[in-house]
């Protein structure tokens, strides 16, 4: 009965020095490569909303930034509405088509990403100017989650929510 649990005991000291010999292996935070393609994952968004006298948002390009099947959502009159990125900004395609919009522009203020492996968590703080760069139109949060597939980092749902006269962001939400 001793030598049982002796051998117990080892086998069981042997699988969990092995275990952790597999998860060291494992990414778990993510490299400088993989931080500079989020960010530009992101700035691709951000950077192809903006109508001006030269620009026009590149649809194409945002559209490029998600995986097939993600999912945006947004708050409207309290209610969460949720559609495919090909949905959302044909959308704004046709709204921007069929409206004279002199200047449109989305950014973000101040953004923070987490990794884990190969999923990330992009929270960003955004504004909008709209017809005028003298105040912002809108303001708000915009949570990305993010995943790796064949070494490019993709956006899988993008959920957005907007101040408003009872819901402001806090200076310190990214403290």
């Amino acid at each position: 009965m001793k030598n049982l649990l002796s051998i117990f005991l080892i086998v069981l000291i042997f699988f969990s020095c092995e275990k952790k010999t597999k998860n060291e292996e494992i990414n778990l935070e993510a490299t400088d490569s993989d931080k500079i393609e989020i960010l530009n994952t992101i700035n691709n968004v951000y950077g192809n909303i903006k109508v001006d006298s030269v620009n026009k948002p590149n649809f194409r390009i945002i559209k490029d930034q998600f995986v097939e099947s993600a999912r945006l959502g947004y708050f409207a009159k309290d209610s969460l509405i949720l559609k495919s990125p090909v949905v959302y900004f044909d959308g704004m395609k046709n709204m921007l088509s069929n409206n004279s919009i002199d200047y449109l522009r989305e950014w973000e203020i101040k953004g923070e990403t987490k990794f884990f492996g190969d999923i990330a968590q992009h929270t960003s703080l955004y504004g909008v100017h709209f017809n005028t760069t003298d105040s912002l139109a809108e303001k708000g949060i915009i949570n990305f989650q993010l995943v790796k597939i064949n070494n490019n980092w993709k956006i899988l749902s993008m959920i957005w929510q907007s101040e408003k006269k009872d819901l402001i962001v806090p200076d310190n939400y990214f403290d």
